[in-house]
Parts: C-alpha cells; structure tokens; sequence
C-alpha cells in the first residue's frame, strides 16, 4: 500500500517537476525576447522594412557618323530622402541642414517643379497655351485642389449636369485658382510653417514633399534631392548620414551631352514625364519620377535608348538607409543609336551661322534695303546627295540639353525664355528699339502691340498670353531646320528652269531683254530694284544674274501652254510639295518630327484663298457694313457653344456656300440659295427674334458676299501673277530647309530623289550592329541629264562670277548654287527684312554634299553663301580661313546683287 502511495507521489511529482520546467523554459525564453532581445525585435518589427528600389538603366549611347559621342549616360553620385515614420519626425530639420550644405559647396538641387516663385507662376515645359492649359489642370488635380470644387457641385441639389458638364465646370474653376493661391494651398496641405521659413525655404521644403506624395502613388521611391552632385559632397553626406536620418548617398546614371548645345536640332533633350501619361504608365514608366526624351531623336526612339530597368530588394533600418541587399536585377543599357551626322561638319556649320548672325546684327545696315538688327535665327542643312544621309542639321537659336538632364540647372528665367516668353516686355522694347511707331501714324504702343503680338483668342479668358504674329521672337524651342516653312526666293529658279527645258517651252539658248520690270497683266508692272536691268539673258546668265524677268517670262510660257500647274508637277518631283488629294505622304521621309510645305498649284490656292476670304467675309457680315460702305444688320457665322444643332447646321452650310464660291466663282453662286439660308438662320437663331430682317436687306447681304467671294477672290484666282510669283519662289511657294536641300541634292545627283534620313545603325550594348539603315530612293524625276547640265552651268556661274561670287573666290574646290533674297509683305513695318538664303553643292563636277542656309531677316541671299563655305570646309578638310579676308572684302559688292 505504502508503495503505491510513493509511486504515485513519484507521477505526481514528476509531473509537477516536468510542468515546472516547461513553465520556466517558456518564461525565460519569454523574458529573453521581451526584455533582453526586447529592443532588437521592436526595431525590426517596427523600423526595418523591405523594399523594392528601381534602378534606372544608362541610356543608350548616341554617336555621330565617325563613332564620336554626342549624348550618353555617366554614373553620377545622387542626394536622396528615404520616407519612414522615424525620418518624417525630423523632417523639416534634416532638410533644412541639407539644403544649407548643398548651397555651401553650390549644388544644384531638385528642381523640376512647376510652380515658380517671385513671381509666382506656372512654367510648364511646353510653348502651346492649350497644352500649357491642360497641365496646369492636371497639376491641380493630381495635387486634390479639385475635390473642394467637386463637393460643392455635389451639395447644390440643383445641380442636374452631365459628367461632361461638370468636368468643364471643375477645370475652369481649377484655371481660376491663381499661382499664388494654389502655393498656399499646398503649404497648407504639406504643413510647412510659412512663419518660420522664407518663402523661397518653403518652396524647396514643398518640393520634397509634393514629390514624396505623387511618387506615393506608385510605390516606394526615394526622393532625389539632388542630381549630380560633386564627389566631395558626396562624402561630406556619407560622414554625417547619422545626423541627416533619412538621407542617403547613392550612384545614379545621368544624361550628359559632352559638346554642350552642338546638335540640339536633331538630338533634342529628355525631361520628366508631363503628359501622355497614361501612355507611358502602360509601358512601365513611374510617371512620377522617370525621364523620357521629349524631342528629337531622344524622343522618336525612346524605345531603343531607355534600357530595361533593374532593381534591388532591401532592407532599410529605422532612418530609411539601406542596410541589406536580399537580391538584384541588374538595368541593362539601352541601345546606341548611331547618326549619320558629322560632328565636325554640325560643328563648323553651327559656328559659321552663329558668327554671320553676330556680325549682321552688329552691322544692321551694311546692306542696301535691309535692316538686319533682328537677324536672330536661321537654319543650315547639308546631305550627300548619294545617299540622303544628313551631315549637318542646325536650328539656332539652339539650346544646351544639359539644362534638362539635371533637375534645376533650367533656371525659371531660362524655362520662361524657352516656353512662355514675356511677348509684352519683349514686344514693347522690339518696336522701341526699331522705330515702328512711325509705320503706325494717330495709333499708341498699345494698339502697335496688339498688331505685332496679339492676345491669344482661342484660349478662353485669356488676357495675357500673346502671340508672335509675324515670327519675330528668337524661340530655342522651335526647330527652325524642320518645322520652319520658308519662302525660297531665287533659290527656286533652277527649278522653274528644268519645268522650262522639260515642257520645251525653252532651251538653253533662249535669250531675252531684262530691262528690270515684268508686266504681270492688268496693268500691274512689276519693278526690281534691288536686280536693275541685266540686259541680254539666256539661261545660264539668267540664274547667273537671278533674272526675275526671265523666269517669269518662263512662267508665262508655261502657263500660256499647259496651265497652272505644269510647275508644280516639276516642283512634286523634287520633294517641294505633294500633289494634294493624292495618298502622297508629305515627308522627306527623316526620322524627326517635320513639317511640309507646298508648291503653288490650283488646287492648294482655292483651299487657301476660300479659308482666308471666308474668314474676310464673315467679319465683314458681323461687322454689317460692305467693302463698299453698303450697311445691313449684323449676321454672325462665328461658332458658338450656345448654339443649336439648327444653327450650328446652317451656319456650316452657308460657310461651305461661300467656300464653293470663292473657288468656283458665279458658276456656284446660287443667290435663291443664299437668301434661303439666310433665312433660315434669322428664322432659327434667337438672336434674331424680332429683327425684322427684309428681303431687300437679305439681297444687300447676298450682294456684299458675290462682290467679296466673286468679284474679288475667285478673279484673283483666276489671274497670272500666282504663278510668276511661284516661278521666282514667291508668292504661295512656302518649303522646309529639309525640303529645300533635298531639293538641291536631288538636282546634283542627276534626278534621284532619296529618303533624308539622320540614323546609320542602331548598336547593342556591347557596340554590336542591330540594324543598319541603307539608302531609300523616294523618286527617280526622269529629267533629261542634258537639261539638267544646263541648270548646274548657270549654278556654276553663280558662285564662279554671279551672286555667291564673293564667298567662293579662291575656294580651292570648284561648287555650284543659287542665292535666294525672299521678300516678306511690308517687312519695314513689322520690324523685319528678307530671307537670306543659299542652296549649292560641291565638287562641281563630282557632287558628293548638297546644302541650304537661311538667315531669317539677313538681307540679300549672298550672305548665307559664306555659311555654305564653311561647311564645305569642314567637309572636305580644306582651310579656307586664309581665303576669309579677302572674300569678305567682295561681299560688300555682292551685298547689292545678292538673289
């Protein structure tokens, strides 16, 4: 019994021993994690996270013909913020030492904020006001300032508006909100103390902020505080990264352009991502942060250049520094796009037409009948004419890419010069400067402006955005060598010569009197002052001389015998222009954003003169009173939002009418239809109602528009001069200097027309070719060779003893061109003067480079020949410096014979 009693006292016992022993192995395990590894855990479990960091990749190189580098991607130290709740406590202090040892040692930070300071403004990166309108909507909204707005359309119970209409309700109050008011709103909304900072502390406290919010949007990322910073910055951060929590010290690879402005026309600039972006967020983009070209060939092939991104999963302890790295993906570089320019031709070319700007404007009257003050932009494209390859393409005023690569090297000023200029305070000193208050006799400064630099009426409300009217303001914006449409001036001539020879409404013996005037008919007895009478002409002495007279007689002949548009087919051939209504694709086929200009022919200059004679007309009928002094009530054609769908209709109808009118003359006047549209309109649109409008007034209406569409506009077209005027590059005839050259390249190589094109090959990462691009024929012209040998012996005149004469006396190599002086429309009283400009090739013989130049407000076109000059210097590695001197004593003779 008693041994029962003990074994059952052993069980109990043992089993209280082991239960104790559990107990006490839970408790020090318990008093290990929580008292002695307590503070450990807590850390971990509170202040260290894992991330996914995005890693940028290199931007693939870009090169010119000869393998130099002409933009690429170099490792540079960056300053970034890491958000946590432990580096947010000391936000405002941490920043505020940053920013003061970043301007010690004259870092720049990270600036591409839109909304500027002192003054304030937004300063988007975009010259279009529509597109400038449209981002500071969405800079609004991506920022909340919509949702006060929104509540209270949805408090109004009244309120019954489509989504349609509340969405244009929510972006004009938006557009209300002024610069100044939404900066306050956000130091509001980032709770930054605008008693203790200045102003300009806040905006850069904001900067961080606004950043970490939109950026929030897309996952974790460290704000960038500053890009490229210099290596002993750099270290100077990494010694005190434990007084700064949050801040840290990383590699990041940045865009750089090693020849500074050298090829901006054709390589263009990267910048952060405004707008199509949701475009850009389907492709993987972090809208809030990445980079992407914006133009020129950064921006067409993105694709190529971008590379893959990588990435690095980490751990980040309570300061937001990375203490960890638990795994990779490495970026990988994207491809080099390698060009067929020639840095040394861009760069010889870029320096000539800068130094001849400079020396014009320096010396503004050294021509006879130009003023050349504002020579302030020009362009210079050259080719070989074998290929379509693009040697040189220059647009000046240019600008430095660097500017954009970094956040906050463009300046306000810069970013306001390049996008939203000051037109007013320009325009004010333009027509101060040049005297043109006496063009405009009894009208003020005020009303001189509103001429020059008009406000912009197609934004609505606008009351201070201007525009440039007559392309009077320097824009560095503006690709001058791919967007400008030029009139050729005489440069055109060698082309109405081959429609000429072709037609055989010539040869090259044909030989006529230039007394200096040309009778266009009706009377109108045209005088060429700046040519004087050439005397006895033929074919070569006509492009010699630059003979108006002779090539309009041509023009004469041409349309004497096969119409008005036999010099159009000729000009279609040779790129300068498409026939319209035709599949044609208006391009030289490069690879850049172009525009396209036209030839004169019937078709383009009815749709030209009925857009401009119905806009004429449609003031005169709002106005209520005829060219002729005839007085009627006011109809307004004008679109309106208000409108009905009716009137809408009808207005579009009576529109048209005046379109068929103005381009078919009385054949498509139907007076009963007038009257029954009209009619109709005063029946339909309530601004009539009690009008009272008589059929007599009705006929007075009717009568006003035969006599502007009919008597005046469609006689016009009918008439001769069009075409004289196209025959000497005036008039209707308006081209790109893309055109232009291929133009001239196109008439060296014997009549084959290339595809212009800027890329030779697209590499890999280790430099292995991808694709390479091979020459494309766009046309073969079949002009005849003979024809075409008599054109280039009158080109070889021209730079032998003719117009281009003072440039090319002694160049070693034997070239051939035409110069081309084209006339604006009264240009003494918008400030302005001609086009000087140049076409040419070279050898003489064996043509290998085509060129063209333009200097807008130059003067006579023998100016843009020196340019040329140049760049066949570089071309062809002759020094043609010693020649300078004395070629430059002749441009003062060829000054006053310079078509």
């Amino acid at each position: 019994m008693k041994g029962d009693k003990k074994r059952e006292f052993t069980r109990y016992t043992a089993l209280i021993v082991i239960m104790c022993l559990i107990f006490t192995a839970i408790t020090s395990q318990l008093f290990v994690l929580q008292v002695v590894k307590g503070e450990g855990y807590k850390e971990q479990a509170n202040n260290k996270s894992i991330k996914e960091i995005p890693d940028t990749a290199p931007r693939g190189n870009i090169l010119d013909r000869n393998g130099a580098v002409l933009a690429k991607s170099e490792q540079s130290y960056v300053l970034v913020y890491n958000q946590t709740d432990e580096s947010d406590k000391t936000f405002f202090d941490t920043m505020d030492k940053v920013f003061k040892i970043l301007d010690e040692n004259g870092e720049t930070k990270q600036d591409d904020f839109e909304l500027k300071i002192d003054p304030y403004s937004f300063v988007f990166r975009s010259d279009d006001p529509q597109t400038q309108r449209m981002l500071e909507i969405r800079f609004k909204k991506d920022r909340g300032l919509d949702e006060e707005i929104l509540k209270k359309l949805s408090k109004d119970k009244k309120n019954k508006l489509t989504k349609e209409e509340q969405d244009k309700i929510v972006d004009e109050e938006l557009l209300k909100i002024t610069p100044e008011e939404t900066f306050k709103k956000l130091i509001k909304q980032y709770k930054i103390d605008d008693k203790k900072y200045s102003l300009e502390e806040q905006r850069r406290f904001m900067i961080v902020k606004d950043t970490l919010k939109m950026q929030s949007f897309s996952g974790y990322k460290p704000v960038v505080v500053a890009s490229n910073i210099k290596k002993d910055t750099a270290f100077k951060f990494m010694q005190m990264l434990n007084e700064l929590p949050g801040i840290d010290v990383t590699t990041q690879p940045i865009r750089t352009y090693p020849n500074g402005e050298l090829g901006s026309a054709f390589l263009g600039y990267i910048s952060k991502i405004t707008s199509n972006q949701d475009k850009y967020e389907e492709k993987g983009y972090d809208v809030s942060s990445d980079y992407v070209g914006t133009a020129g060939i950064e921006s067409v092939f993105e694709d190529r250049l971008k590379g893959s991104k990588g990435g690095r999963i980490v751990k980040l302890n309570k300061n937001g520094r990375i203490i960890e790295e638990l795994g990779r993906r490495d970026p990988y570089p994207g491809q080099t796009v390698q060009l067929t320019i020639d840095k040394e031709v861009q760069a010889a070319a870029e320096k000539a037409l800068d130094d001849k700007m400079a020396e014009l404007r320096a010396n503004p009257y050294s021509q006879y009948r130009s003023n050349t003050a504002n020579a302030t932009r020009g362009a210079a494209v050259a080719v070989d004419v074998n290929t379509g390859a693009i040697l040189a393409l220059v647009s000046k005023p240019g600008y430095d890419p660097n500017l954009f690569t970094v956040p906050g090297r463009l300046s306000t000023d810069l970013s306001k010069q390049f996008f939203t200029p000051d037109l007013e305070k320009f325009g004010r000193e333009y027509i101060q400067q040049r005297g043109l208050m006496s063009y405009y006799p009894g009208k003020t400064e005020d009303e001189v402006l509103n001429i020059l630099f008009p406000i912009d009426k197609s934004i609505k409300g606008n009351t201070t955005i201007r525009q440039d009217a007559y392309d009077i303001y320097a824009k560095s914006s503006f690709n001058y060598a791919t967007q400008s449409r030029i009139p050729p001036g005489s440069t055109f001539k060698p082309l109405t010569a081959i429609a000429g020879l072709e037609t055989g409404v010539i040869t090259p013996d044909y030989t006529m009197y230039d007394n200096g005037t040309f009778d266009k008919g009706g009377g109108h007895i045209t005088t060429f002052a700046l040519d004087g009478a050439n005397g006895w002409v033929n074919l070569t002495k006509a492009i010699e001389k630059s003979s108006n007279p002779y090539f309009m007689t041509v023009a004469k002949f041409l349309r004497g015998a096969f119409g008005d548009d036999v010099l159009a087919k000729y000009a279609w051939k040779f790129g300068l222009g498409v026939p319209p209504n035709s599949n044609v694709k208006p391009s030289t086929g490069i690879e850049i954003p172009e525009a396209f200009g036209q030839v004169y022919n019937s078709v383009s200059a009815k749709n030209d003169y009925s857009s401009m004679y119905l806009w004429k007309i449609m003031s005169m009928l709002k106005d209520g009173k005829s060219d002729r002094g005839d007085k009627f009530t006011a109809i307004d054609l004008y679109d309106n939002d208000k409108d009905s769908s009716k009137v809408k209709e009808i207005k579009s109808s009576l529109k048209n009418s005046i379109k068929d009118s103005i381009k078919e003359g009385s054949s498509a006047f139907n007076k009963d239809n007038y009257s029954k549209l009209i009619k109709d309109l005063i029946a339909a649109d309530p601004k009539y109602s009690g009008s009272n409008i008589s059929q007599k007034e009705i006929d007075t209406i009717i009568n006003s528009i035969y006599y502007v569409a009919v008597s005046d506009a469609n006689s016009q077209l009918r008439a001769g001069f069009h075409m004289y005027d196209a025959a000497i590059g005036q008039g209707m005839d308006q081209f790109t200097p893309l055109q232009m050259v291929n133009y001239i390249a196109t008439l060296a190589n014997g009549g084959t027309r290339y595809k212009l094109h800027l890329v030779d090959k697209f590499l890999d990462a280790n430099g292995k070719v991808i694709e390479e691009v091979k020459p494309e024929v766009i046309e073969k012209t079949g002009v005849k060779s003979e024809n075409l040998e008599a054109v280039k012996a009158g080109m070889a005149a021209v730079n032998e003893k003719g117009t281009a004469a003072g440039a090319f006396s002694n160049f070693p190599i034997k070239t051939a061109g035409k110069t081309g002086t084209a006339s604006l429309t009264n240009p003494e009283s918008i400030g302005r003067t001609d086009f000087a400009e140049y076409v040419g090739y070279a050898p003489l013989d064996n043509p290998q480079i085509a060129v063209y130049v333009v200097i807008f407000d130059g003067g006579q076109g023998a100016t843009s020949a020196y340019i040329a000059r140049d760049i066949y210097s570089a071309y062809f590695h002759v020094n043609s410096q010693n020649n300078t001197q004395n070629n430059d004593q002749n441009q003062s003779t060829q000054n006053n014979n310079g078509q």
